[in-house]
């Protein structure tokens, strides 16, 4: 991988994104590729030497790798926690590792730091948040198989980059209160905690024995390509914000039908967006699913 530096961000930090020390270790994937969707993992590994990312595209990722420090400063002289240790499992033949922040010892409890968004927070709050509930309960079964323990408690602590304490003061109630946010996860019985790491290893097996063969790759689905739908939206000449957004011109024009100034209301159409694909993804160039639909448009 190739990094850029459109923005002329300083030296010091472009070096310490360069210095990433992440590494799967011995593990053929990480749960991090086990989550991700196996086109995504198929063409970059295929296009690693050609992808281009820039500095600035992996600045909160660099500030979540500092939450390192703090959990050494955190756990200095404490015996009832092991802190980022990887442990490694053979699934179906695929050998995979986790790195859980933390698991501590005395609360049987697996503990994830993310640093965050509040749009994220306020979902995962209500327990929305699938790729946490995944990502936790894939540590948990790692830990237990493996390291003998008895993690039944799956929480992650989320800091908030943009919290805003004006934006909390006004807001009706569903803004973090603090910066800080401890969110329970929901833990799964160890059956279903086997049966989805045996699924996504299945899946990421599948596709890579298809692309071997025929270089055909499975197309990721809207919910991976964090795809928004389309909308249409009732505006009136003057207003900035939209009357009502609808999900289909004849909702739209049902509604408008049923106004009293309908004459005056105007229905505009805003197409929906793959969110990852065009602004979160580093093998969206290489991507022929990406292509199409961006053509298609």
């Amino acid at each position: 991988m190739r990094l850029t530096n459109a923005n002329n961000i300083p030296v010091q930090i472009v070096r310490a994104v360069e210095n990433d020390g992440y590494t799967k270790g011995e593990a053929e994937m990480s749960v991090t590729g086990l989550l991700q969707p196996p086109q995504l993992s198929i063409l970059r590994k295929h296009h690693e030497a050609s992808i281009t990312e820039d500095v600035a595209d992996r600045i909160w990722m660099l500030l979540g790798q500092s939450i390192h420090s703090v959990l050494e400063r955190a756990n200095a002289g404490r015996d009832g926690a092991l802190i980022e240790k990887r442990i490694y499992e053979n699934v179906l033949g695929m050998q995979i590792s986790g790195q859980p922040d933390e698991l501590s010892l005395d609360r049987n409890e697996c503990i994830d730091y993310k640093v965050t968004s509040v749009y994220k927070v306020k979902d995962a709050l209500k327990g929305a948040n699938k790729d946490w509930t995944e990502q936790l309960n894939t540590y948990a079964w790692l830990a237990n198989r493996r390291l003998g323990l008895k993690i039944d408690k799956l929480k992650v602590i989320a800091i908030s980059r943009d919290w805003s304490k004006f934006q909390y003061m006004r807001s009706s109630g569903d803004y973090p209160a603090a910066p800080v946010s401890t969110i329970p996860i929901q833990c799964w019985s160890e059956e279903k905690q086997r049966a989805f790491i045996e699924g996504r290893v299945a899946l990421h097996q599948s596709a890579a024995k298809e692309f071997a063969e025929t270089e055909e790759l499975p197309e990721c689905t809207a919910e991976e390509q964090w795809r928004k739908e389309d909308t249409f939206r009732v505006m009136k000449p003057g207003r900035k914000s939209a009357l009502r957004i609808l999900s289909s011109r004849e909702e739209a024009e049902g509604w408008v039908e049923a106004h009293k100034d309908k004459e005056k209301l105007l229905i505009d159409f805003s197409p929906g967006k793959a969110v990852r694909c065009e602004n979160y993804c580093a093998v969206a160039p290489f991507c022929q699913q990406h292509s199409k639909e961006k053509e298609s448009v």
